[in-house]
């Protein structure tokens, strides 16, 4: 399911569920999917929240006044996607397909989020001055930006970075199950890839 992601959009997954963990919550939700993009706000995300002058700390002082807090959780215990999670996951998917990406980053996740209306995340997005249209043109803009410090040019070459690990490890494995699961991952990754170019 996550093999178009980026690493900075698998990152944000994680950090979501680890804040989930730290709030004590029993499912992963929308505002939670909110808490790690903003951790990841670097490249893309970290431009357009600059620019709405948008503060990843209130944004955070948003989500915590609206949370009802509970004991911590393990974070070895396995918290789902709650179905507000898993719209916003969609229509990520669906957006980066709109804009013909290949792949999805945080700049998906960070429209997937205004476009579930449904959830106080695009509530305190929008109250914060982001919207769906404004937040898409500029994401258009961004990525079409070919310098080098841009979040695409980043993820990408980060990607291929993986990879390359990822070929070395696979070189040191057995043959078997692993080597092949290995090996599919990487076909995979590599699949994104070229759906991003066009190919």
């Amino acid at each position: 399911m996550f093999e178009r992601y980026t690493e900075s959009a698998r990152r944000a997954l994680f950090f979501a569920r680890y804040e989930v963990s730290q709030l004590g919550a029993v499912s992963i939700e929308a505002e939670h999917l909110l808490l790690g993009v903003i951790r990841e706000a670097k490249g893309i995300v970290g431009r357009i929240l600059s620019e709405a002058h948008v503060s990843p700390d209130e944004v955070r002082r948003d989500v915590e006044g609206r949370s009802l807090f509970h004991e911590k959780v393990s974070t070895s215990v396995e918290i789902p996607f709650a179905e507000s999670a898993r719209r916003v996951l969609n229509f990520a998917a669906e957006e980066a397909d709109q804009l013909k990406h290949g792949y999805i980053g945080t700049e998906h996740l960070l429209l997937g989020l205004l476009r579930d209306k449904e959830s106080p995340a695009a509530a305190i997005l929008e109250a914060r001055g982001l919207h769906l249209d404004a937040t898409r043109s500029a994401v258009l803009r961004i990525a079409g930006e070919p310098s080098e410090g841009s979040g695409l040019v980043t993820d990408v070459v980060t990607e291929i970075d993986q990879l390359k690990e990822m070929v070395d490890q696979l070189a040191t494995l057995p043959p078997g199950g692993e080597r092949g699961a290995v090996a599919q991952q990487i076909r995979n990754r590599l699949d994104a890839l070229k759906r991003y170019f066009g190919r």
